[in-house]
């Protein structure tokens, strides 16, 4: 019986190194506070919270009693830090260098450009930690889409500057991309695509996800795909690997493999998503042998 993790699977930086700087100054003994769950993946999350993390919310923030509070590699509107700062609250900013970057760029732009005829515009979800960090560089003043359906949103009569949430489907983001354009040529005839700037902002370890998980998926029996619940990029790359291997099985832990699932298999791949760990991967593999075995 082969049985193989996908060697693209794993943490991406940013999540990996906040994880680190968690696990660190826990074992120092430090009193750390997480601001939002650190990663979307409720078995990460729990174990940090048994190493002694406490996770609170943006109310609690203001309420907080002594103790460093960690920011998640999503990153945060800079009112959160205008809230600490107010309250004395210390900071330990996990926000990932691509997002960092990410926000200074939204930033830049939108001081810079005429706003009485252009609009911002970015590809994502709107209810996203990320999402919400980049609304708050631009005072909210942008437009978030999800889909191509909500392209008919936009203003045809003022220009487009388009950007995107760093963990979307880059695949998605060209066929919002080309949606705009055919919509705003129809609208006003510009066949030169004048009113429309593009920059596909998304992270460059979730452009090679999918073309490594088309390389890796087909070459087993049966795909095992480890996800948290409410990771849109796993949801995103769950549902492309299925697409590719039909024996593909979403599983957040461990607890959830099936015996089941491996009859008749001569093959079993593991893969994850961006927010799920090489630790969690090796505790499945170490799973299924135990079930193949018994």
């Amino acid at each position: 019986m082969k049985i193989e993790i996908d060697p693209g699977a794993g943490f991406c930086f940013g999540v990996e190194e906040v994880i680190k700087t968690a696990e660190m100054r826990l074992r120092e003994g430090e009193t750390l506070y997480g601001l939002g769950d650190m990663v979307h993946n409720a078995a990460e999350v729990k174990r940090l919270q048994e190493l002694g993390l406490k996770t609170i919310d943006h109310e609690q923030l203001s309420k907080l009693p002594s103790g460093k509070v960690l920011f998640r590699a999503h990153g945060e509107p800079p009112q959160t830090y205008v809230t600490a700062r107010e309250h004395g609250v210390e900071v330990i900013d996990g926000t990932c260098p691509i997002v960092s970057k990410l926000q200074k760029k939204l930033k830049k732009a939108y001081d810079t450009m005429d706003r009485s005829t252009e609009q911002m515009i970015i590809y994502g979800k709107p209810d996203h930690p990320e999402t919400i960090g980049l609304l708050g560089q631009v005072n909210g003043d942008a437009l978030v889409l999800s889909s191509v359906e909500e392209v008919s949103s936009v203003d045809p009569h003022k220009k487009v500057l388009l950007f995107s949430q760093t963990t979307m489907d880059p695949e998605h983001f060209k066929e919002v991309e080309s949606a705009l354009k055919e919509f705003l040529q129809k609208n006003t005839g510009d066949k030169e695509y004048v009113h429309f700037r593009s920059d596909c902002t998304i992270c460059g370890q979730m452009k090679k996800r999918k073309p490594g998980l088309s390389t890796f998926a087909r070459n087993y029996d049966v795909m095992l795909f480890v996800s948290g619940k409410n990771s849109s990029n796993g949801r995103m790359l769950y549902e492309y690997c299925k697409s590719l291997n039909p024996a593909t099985h979403c599983i957040s832990s461990k607890e959830e493999v099936k015996q089941e699932w491996f009859d008749a298999c001569q093959s079993i791949g593991i893969s994850g998503a961006t927010s799920t760990s090489r630790a969690q991967l090796e505790s499945v593999m170490e799973e299924v042998k135990k079930l193949i075995a018994s």
